[in-house]
């Protein structure tokens, strides 16, 4: 029996208990709700995965002399890429070949990537092809054996016929 089962309570119909679990149940969603809400609002302002932001570069003083110390002229502004410009100030060579190492490695380890994936991809489906084309020629298989069984018994049925048993 049902622990909450009571004769002398039949009259009370589906709410023996009272409304109490959809109370319960507006609570604990009212609850989780605000719990999830207060959670993003606080990773948004004082969260400790908040990322810095960046300073902006500070500007290129505009230079009045245009041949260099050495003698020979400034390079053209205009003329240097765009991502050079977007580096902070302060890096040097060494720092700016180091960059252009780690974008190579980072495209080689994302060609890595999409080869290996792409392989898997050929593979999986290869896989499935092979499976297709196992499971229909069990099925043929099956389909033959079981019009060569229909055969037989019409055959018997056939005999049957010709021949029914004597019952003396």
């Amino acid at each position: 029996m049902h622990p909450y089962y009571s004769p002398h309570h039949m009259g009370m119909g589906m709410w023996r208990r009272g409304p109490s679990r959809i109370v319960w149940f507006a609570i604990g969603a009212i609850t989780a709700s605000w719990w999830i809400h207060r959670k993003e609002t606080d990773r948004r302002i004082f969260g400790h995965c908040k990322r810095p932001q960046l300073q902006s570069p500070l500007p290129i003083p505009p230079i009045d002399d245009p041949i260099t110390p050495s003698g020979a002229p400034w390079p053209d502004v205009r003329s240097i890429p765009n991502t050079i410009s977007n580096i902070p100030s302060g890096w040097d060579r060494r720092q700016l070949w180091q960059w252009e190492q780690e974008k190579e490695h980072m495209a080689t380890i994302s060609q890595q990537a999409t080869d290996a994936m792409a392989d898997l991809t050929e593979s999986t489906l290869e896989s499935v092809l092979n499976t297709a084309e196992a499971l229909k020629a069990k099925l043929a298989e099956h389909r033959a054996e079981r019009e060569k069984q229909q055969k037989m018994i019409e055959k018997r049925l056939e005999e049957e016929r010709k021949n029914p048993p004597r019952l003396i």
